[in-house]
């Protein structure tokens, strides 16, 4: 019986699926999502499938590189192992190379798809959660700021309750009115949340946090508006802004949580499978920032819906995670996977 349950074969495969319309960040533009999917296949059959979205400018990987670390690293590490050597498999995976936290990632999810496909189970069900819907943000990315309202007011027509903004490419001064015509246009019950993704500093974020809270705005949280490196104006603005401060790059790994939650330096902490490698090092970022009183979001960059059904089961498993921005597979017309995993309603990723 033993046998039967070994890792087979590994196969991989890209997927590209464009965006209606160019995604913006201040570090990066995308135009479609391009992912490595893994599929893994014991030898009873029984199958499961993962897939990664490397960033060169976030996680310093590509869409080359990635497949390559599959199928020349990992993939020759983990084929004839047996999937009852569970921690065994997961720690081969976490320490067949350093960083390259997209590959590890596909590979981890396929072998906890497989694992739940093998007892019957859906993946929220093994990972100790239910089914059911995930309310996501919607995310508006950098554009022109007449564009940016005009996004933001269509999906508030579509549904969205909350919103995310990228800035942080422009002028301080831009970027405070923006989000202030943003607020007005969209409505008073809309949740804003807003990303910098690096680009300010400490008396930056501030000049802005302390307008923006003058004026009354719904901000849930400013999410890593300075250096990822620099936790001392993290822990700053930690203390200090009157909007509660969120990690993202910052934190990739269990050793970075540990020191950012030492430091003081957030008040949420953003948990992508992108950046942790997969499920096990995003549950031990999640228990160790709920034992420091520290909630969590689920986070993704623009992925397709292997990782982001895996990336929804996380958060449905997990009721300190009490943000979600999932929102790539609205981003798209339709992925052609979609519906092996989950279904679109509203606001709403309901998984499978």
């Amino acid at each position: 019986m033993a046998e039967q349950l070994a890792i087979e074969d590994l196969q991989v495969d890209l997927k590209q699926i464009p965006l209606k319309q160019p995604f913006v960040t201040a570090l990066h533009r995308v135009d479609a999502v391009n992912a490595v999917r893994v599929t893994v296949r014991l030898a009873n059959g029984v199958t499961g499938t993962g897939s990664c979205t490397p960033n060169e400018k976030v996680t310093g990987d590509t869409i080359a590189s990635a497949r390559a670390v599959i199928e020349e690293t990992i993939k020759p590490l983990i084929l004839g192992k047996n999937l009852t050597d569970w921690k065994e498999l997961l720690a081969t995976v976490k320490n067949s190379i350093v960083h390259n936290g997209p590959a590890k990632a596909a590979v981890e999810i396929a072998l906890y798809n497989t694992r739940a496909n093998l007892f019957g189970l859906t993946l929220p069900q093994l990972l100790g959660g239910k089914g059911g819907s995930v309310e996501t943000d919607y995310t508006i990315s950098i554009g022109k700021a007449e564009q940016m309202i005009a996004d933001a007011q269509k999906m508030v027509d579509q549904g969205f309750k909350s919103l995310k903004l990228k800035l942080g490419a422009g002028h301080l001064k831009r970027d405070i009115k923006l989000v202030e015509d943003l607020a007005y246009a969209a409505g008073p019950m809309v949740h804003l949340r807003l990303d910098m993704n690096q680009a300010w500093d400490a008396r930056q974020t501030m000049q802005a946090a302390e307008y923006w809270h003058k004026q009354g705005l719904l901000i849930d949280f400013i999410e890593q508006p300075v250096a990822a490196w620099d936790l001392d104006a993290m822990a700053y603005l930690t203390r200090h802004c009157p909007y509660p401060i969120m990690a993202d790059e910052s934190v990739e790994s269990y050793q970075d949580a540990q020191r950012v939650l030492a430091k003081g330096a957030c008040d949420y902490i953003n948990i992508k499978l992108m950046k942790t490698g997969g499920l096990t090092e995003a549950q031990k970022i999640n228990d160790l920032a709920e034992s420091r009183g520290v909630q969590t979001m689920v986070g993704s960059m623009v992925e397709s819906i292997e990782s982001l059904a895996a990336a929804c089961a996380f958060y449905r498993a997990n009721p300190n995670a009490v943000f979600a921005d999932l929102d790539a597979i609205f981003m798209v017309d339709q992925d052609p996977d979609l519906n092996s995993y989950a279904e679109c309603v509203g606001d709403n990723i309901v998984v499978r």
